[in-house]
């Protein structure tokens, strides 16, 4: 694995580890969750916020839960990164995994219904996981490849999957969760 991936994942990881306890447990997502359904002015307990818990869930039960060798549930960062090296880098279905919480949060963050996303409610989403708003201007302006002003689908799909599988430090991608 590179020290360009190992990086982003640690930055991920910290970013996640919402209460800092130097692991990962359900309620560090559901967190997450509620801070991006909060970001976006959407009702507590409304459909679209269970909608959303129940992605960031069914990631946790599915990915990050079974990264809990010692069964304390609990997933340190040595338990995520050599999991995600046999799960998610190595397996080409892993990565198909994360895309229920990227699609969730697509549908949120697509305000105008438009299927795309423009840099304000781009900033509203990661803000949600906690990445500072000139950080996710300055990831917006590179994942905008055709400068067009907005996200598409398939650009936010690209640099998700730059993100957490590239290892080529000029990737727009590796942008996304800001600065690491």
């Amino acid at each position: 694995m590179s020290q360009l991936l190992d990086r982003k994942l640690k930055h991920f990881f910290t970013l996640m580890d919402r209460d800092q306890s130097g692991t990962l447990e359900l309620n560090d997502y559901l967190t997450t969750a509620d801070n991006v359904r909060s970001a976006f002015g959407i009702a507590e307990g409304s459909a679209e916020h269970h909608e959303l818990r129940q992605a960031f869930t069914r990631f946790w039960e599915d990915v990050i839960k079974p990264m809990d060798t010692n069964g304390n549930g609990h997933v340190n960062f040595d338990e995520y990164l050599t999991a995600y090296n046999a799960g998610v880098r190595d397996d080409p279905q892993g990565y198909q995994r994360m895309k229920p919480i990227s699609d969730a949060i697509l549908t949120i963050a697509d305000t105008g219904s438009t299927g795309k996303v423009t840099a304000d409610d781009f900033a509203r989403a990661l803000s949600g996981y906690g990445v500072p708003e000139p950080e996710c201007r300055v990831a917006f302006t590179a994942l905008d490849k055709d400068g067009s002003g907005f996200l598409t689908p398939d650009e936010l799909q690209t640099a998700i999957e730059e993100y957490f599988l590239g290892t080529d430090p000029e990737l727009p991608g590796n942008a996304l969760f800001g600065r690491f």
